[in-house]
């Protein structure tokens, strides 16, 4: 039988998570969806099917999603990069609460999906598309639902970050 564990205080749980290295994670307001967003028509962040325009580099109909290793769904692998997220995150949530949304980058991610590390900030990586001919649109969306599935949350977690 494995021995059960008690974490007495966030540093303790810190010092587990640093060692695990690959935790990717992401905030998300309360009651929103962790990989997807509401539908938007217009402005930078217009969405097509819950997807934001400006995380991924769509075709010029934007039916596909075509491979960039420097576009795609932010996640954060750094507490220092998780805080700086979290903090922007707090200033557009109106002291409504903020879970934090994680998943081991070794975790089973659909194919054609790639953790890749953004080459401007470290502590960033993308959740990209990788499939080197693209993906339609329905396809990533059915993916990220997927990845959804698999992320674990912590409540009100901008509160202990």
């Amino acid at each position: 039988m494995t021995e059960l564990k008690q974490y007495k205080c966030l540093t303790d749980l810190e010092k587990i998570i640093s060692e695990i290295k690959k935790l990717r994670a992401r905030p998300a307001i309360r009651g929103k969806h962790p990989t997807l967003y509401e539908d938007r028509a217009d402005g930078k962040y217009r969405t097509v099917m819950g997807i934001r325009i400006c995380d991924y580099k769509f075709n010029t109909d934007e039916t596909w999603i075509l491979p960039d290793s420097q576009m795609g769904l932010s996640f954060s692998s750094s507490w220092e990069n998780l805080k700086f997220v979290l903090g922007m995150q707090a200033k557009r949530a109106k002291k409504k609460p903020i879970d934090v949304f994680w998943i081991l980058s070794e975790a089973d991610i659909p194919s054609g999906l790639e953790f890749i590390e953004d080459e401007k900030n470290s502590g960033h990586y993308f959740l990209a598309v990788t499939k080197t001919e693209g993906m339609s649109i329905e396809e990533l969306t059915r993916k990220l639902e997927m990845v959804s599935y698999r992320m674990s949350v912590i409540r009100n977690g901008g509160k202990c970050i």
